[in-house]
């Protein structure tokens, strides 16, 4: 990225905090979280500083325009000392990380890129370990987002909320907060006090329960004999067993679901769902019978349990949660791959949340020398691809570029 296009960047960032400083939204017990920071003209980053107070944050990310800015998920004693040991660690905060880049969606297949740094070969989609052509390991990659990746993040964020925080772990949505990360994903946060001295292998047991990790059916209701399934998940049980058993319910109410469980032949579909009111009726009985009708393998049932489980589960980052010393980004600041603001969403407004006009703040034009851009939508407007171009944008447009590095300054 050449010198002046990064100096317009720290320039508009350093802008943003001195004219927005009341976006930044301070994490609780402030003086004992670290903060972190990463440049957009410099090498390395910023570890283990602490501040007074919210101004004096505010003041220094005015002045230095950081490219990211991090706080420490934990509580310290001393949050500024330079090792960990020192910091006299007081409690961790629940928080997860729900990311595009964990999904493999049809759309990055279109709007990811990567190329070999060897022999310049590029293709879309993920990024492989070895360049098919030459076999080197210099690879690097341009990663956008879409309506339908950050879409697919939504949908894990709700997940973990309302099918386990929740109803599971009966934290109160008073003590969560949603954040869109800037970028691809979402991060969710607790505060319960109940969670903050959970050590790094009680998180990753929350992690492996919410991802359904390690599930056996057959401690989960599911008794299997010669004749099918006599006894299934009761509903009324706790935990996976009662979701298991919501989800095969949801299933026989709303039979044209039923099609597009993987594993199940178009006949067992077909059989199912002629079957399906005379089977929800029975699994609506007390105790629930799971009938297997006839051109209908016993094993069906685990099929379908095994769609419930990977519906209903969440895909999480698990080094984010169970990492007590995780730092995560700061809600208010700026992503420094996009541009975009690092937002809180309230949990009713999240349905209607959009990040490509709701986490927008940079206002103008600017002609800006674009180098390679996939198509996007930013607002209302759609841009087509564009390559080799100068052209004037409006600036959010211009600073999604810049950030990519796909764009210069002219």
């Amino acid at each position: 990225m050449a010198i002046k296009t990064l100096n317009f960047l720290v320039k508009q960032f350093s802008n943003y905090y001195r004219d927005h400083g009341n976006a930044i939204l301070p994490p609780s017990q402030f003086e004992n979280r670290e903060f972190a920071f990463f440049w957009f003209s410099r090498e390395g980053a910023l570890r283990h500083t602490s501040f007074a107070n919210l101004e004096e944050l505010i003041q220094f990310m005015g002045r230095e325009g950081p490219a990211h800015t991090f706080h420490s998920a934990a509580y310290y004693e001393k949050p500024d000392a330079p090792q960990m040991p020192l910091k006299e660690w007081r409690g961790t905060d629940l928080v997860f990380d729900i990311d595009a880049d964990h999904f493999d969606l049809p759309c990055q297949k279109q709007h990811d890129i990567w190329w070999c740094l060897e022999c310049g070969h590029r293709d879309h989609g993920r990024r492989p370990d070895l360049c098919p052509k030459c076999n080197a390991s210099r690879l690097d990659e341009l990663k956008w987002m879409c309506d339908e990746c950050l879409a697919k993040s939504k949908e894990e964020a709700i997940k973990i909320i309302e099918n386990f925080l929740v109803p599971d772990f009966g934290i109160s949505r008073s003590e969560i907060m949603i954040v869109f990360s800037g970028h691809r994903g979402y991060h969710v946060h607790s505060y319960t006090s109940e969670i903050l001295s959970l050590g790094s292998q009680a998180r990753r047991e929350i992690v492996d329960y919410i991802s359904g990790t390690g599930i056996d059916f057959r401690s989960h209701g599911f008794v299997d004999n010669a004749y099918g399934v006599p006894k299934g998940p009761d509903p009324h049980s706790p935990g996976w067993e009662r979701k298991i058993a919501q989800g095969i319910r949801f299933l026989f109410q709303n039979p044209s679901q039923l099609q597009k469980i993987p594993g199940l032949r178009a006949n067992q579909a077909r059989i199912l769902q002629e079957e399906a009111k005379t089977i929800s009726e029975h699994l609506m009985e007390e105790p629930a019978r799971y009938i297997t009708p006839k051109g209908v393998g016993r094993k069906t049932w685990s099929t379908i349990a095994q769609y419930v489980l990977e519906s209903t589960s969440a895909i999480v980052d698990e080094p984010v949660t169970t990492d007590i010393h995780r730092l995560i980004r700061l809600p208010g600041s700026l992503h420094g791959k996009t541009g975009f603001i690092v937002k809180k969403v309230e949990l009713s407004a999240l349905a209607d949340f959009d990040p490509f006009r709701h986490a927008q703040t940079f206002q103008g034009t600017i002609t800006v020398s674009i180098k390679d851009s996939p198509a996007f939508t930013l607002g209302s407007v759609h841009y087509p691809p564009m390559r080799e171009i100068k052209k004037e944008l409006p600036l959010s447009a211009a600073m999604l570029l810049l950030c990519k590095g796909v764009a210069e300054i002219t």
